[in-house]
């Protein structure tokens, strides 16, 4: 829990740069420092350079670690922070916030360190992440009602420095350190990360086996996006993020003030602000509760749906002039509802769907498309809404949320519970190496319920580690029931050649059991 917590003190610093173009625009815009075309490229500055943050980090966690690629995020942090707070131009802040950028978009490894570190308390460490960008957002709402935006960077720039600080207590993730054949470390590793007096051997143990199965598997990445545990997590998560990109939530955070402007609020907008980030601390660790006693899909569900209801209610407030205070009650309805799930859940999937091997690749690849999908709806909502006005903006919201609880229910997969390697199983059950599948070539038959011996069987073979038949016991079982063992052995015999020796195992079992 203490490494988790650590790794994720970047977040603090996310939430910093997340929230400071909410105060540092208005500021400009009122001293006329800059126009509304290049106030939205300071906005999107801060989200065009994120895909260039998480390719570095995504191969940085590969090559050199995941610690050390949380070390190396802190680094632009600092120097975006410099920029900022010395600026005397338009220039300057663009490049400052154009390295916030970069900063930002190597989040995603704070996620990936926490679900290999700490695979028993994923859940609610991964969602402590938001918490904490919760948490550096409303600072810097509060600082941007207190003091000047050049002093608000210049404090920023402490979490940034403590985080760099604090990462080298903690040690690399086992399982990195067990995908580099570094036994001893990983055995260390295990040993700080569980605590003294607790026996690791089992955990060590499984790591060794599963590494050394992969390793006998070895691929590029290009060869392996055709498999379903690459391409299926891709297309799941892709689709997850482009309804987060389309559902507002981004744009209510860097457009902060201005859309509670938009809103016509009887109240002063940076107050109102801090409010949003009050509102979106407490509904963030309302969330980190949620995700320990709830599963991924049903959090998802009622987080898009109230979504949905609260963008819907801004529509309708604005088509009937209700008082102000009814659409910014629909505002924090859906700032609070985003943080127990659509804001938060994708980026905690992303380091849990990949398998171990390519997981800091794609999950830097992933996180690089989404960010320029989030760089085109930041830098094209002011201009969007001039045209179509906030009231449709909100309607556009609101259907998205919808259609955000529909795949909720229907595609997104659960993963509460459920060990990593269990996940990489599932999404490789179908895949053309595996064992079900050449169990179905081979003997094709009537498809029944299957016995529960056979599922003991199998589901013991699996414990041991000795191949993946539990996961596909019904295959074996269906083809038992009408193959005599003459013919078996004679299917054997003629593929002998061709068996690996986990389908020696298969096949071995699904001997015994017709014999019996």
């Amino acid at each position: 829990i203490f490494a988790g917590l650590i790794a994720h003190s970047g977040q603090i610093s996310v939430g910093l740069s997340q929230g400071y173009s909410a105060i540092l625009i208005p500021k400009l815009l009122e001293t006329n420092f800059v126009d509304q075309s290049q106030a939205s490229w300071i906005a999107s500055l801060g989200v065009i350079s994120n895909p260039l943050g998480a390719f570095v980090a995504g191969i940085c966690a590969e090559c050199f670690g995941r610690k050390s690629a949380i070390a190396l995020a802190a680094v632009p942090h600092t120097i975006s922070w410099l920029l900022l707070a010395l600026s005397k131009n338009v220039s300057m802040l663009y490049v400052g916030r154009f390295i916030s950028g970069i900063a930002t978009g190597m989040s995603n490894v704070y996620y990936l360190y926490v679900s290999e570190a700490t695979p028993n308390q994923r859940a609610w460490l991964a969602s402590c992440g938001p918490v904490l960008v919760s948490l550096g957002i409303l600072i810097v709402y509060i600082l941007g009602t207190i003091t000047t935006y050049q002093k608000a960077a210049i404090i920023s720039i402490g979490p940034a420095i403590l985080s760099l600080a604090l990462i080298w207590i903690i040690p690399e993730t086992p399982a990195w350190l067990a995908s580099r054949g570094r036994t001893n470390e990983t055995k260390e590793a295990l040993l700080w990360l569980r605590g003294p007096g607790l026996n690791v051997d089992r955990e060590y143990q499984e790591l060794c086996e599963t590494n050394a199965k992969r390793k006998e598997k070895k691929e590029s990445l290009l060869r392996a996006l055709h498999k379903p545990n690459v391409w299926k997590p891709f297309m799941i998560l892709f689709i997850f993020f482009v309804l987060q990109q389309l559902s507002g939530i981004y744009i209510i955070l860097f457009y902060a003030v201005n859309v509670l402007k938009d809103i016509g609020i009887d109240m002063n907008e940076y107050a109102a602000s801090v409010g949003m980030g009050v509102i979106r601390l407490f509904a963030s660790i309302l969330g980190a509760g949620l995700a320990n006693n709830f599963g991924r899909k049903i959090l998802t569900f009622f987080s898009s749906f109230g979504m949905a209801i609260a963008a819907m209610g801004v529509a309708l407030c604005f088509r009937f002039e209700l008082p102000s205070w009814m659409p910014l009650l629909c505002i924090g309805i859906h700032v609070g509802t985003s943080m127990i799930g659509f804001l938060t859940l994708p980026w905690v999937m992303t380091s849990e769907l990949y398998p171990l091997r390519f997981r800091g690749s794609l999950g830097g690849f992933t996180t690089s498309i989404v960010q320029i999908l989030s760089f085109a709806t930041i830098k094209t909502y002011p201009d969007f809404k001039a045209i179509v006005g906030l009231e449709f903006t909100m309607w556009i919201f609101g259907v998205v949320g919808v259609l955000g609880a529909i795949f909720a229910l229907t595609i997104l997969p659960e993963t509460r519970g459920r060990s990593l390697d269990d996940i990489e199983m599932k999404f490789s059950s179908r895949s053309n190496d595996d064992s079900s599948i050449y169990a179905g070539k081979i003997f094709s038959n009537a498809w029944s319920q299957p016995k529960n011996i056979t599922l003991q069987r199998f589901t013991s073979i699996s414990e041991e580690k000795q191949s993946n038949i539990a996961a596909n016991a019904y295959v074996y079982d269906n083809f038992c029931l009408e193959l005599s063992p003459e013919k078996l052995e004679k299917d054997i015999e003629v593929s002998e050649k061709k068996l690996t020796r986990d389908q020696r195992v298969v096949v071995g079992i699904a001997l015994d059991h017709v014999r019996v």
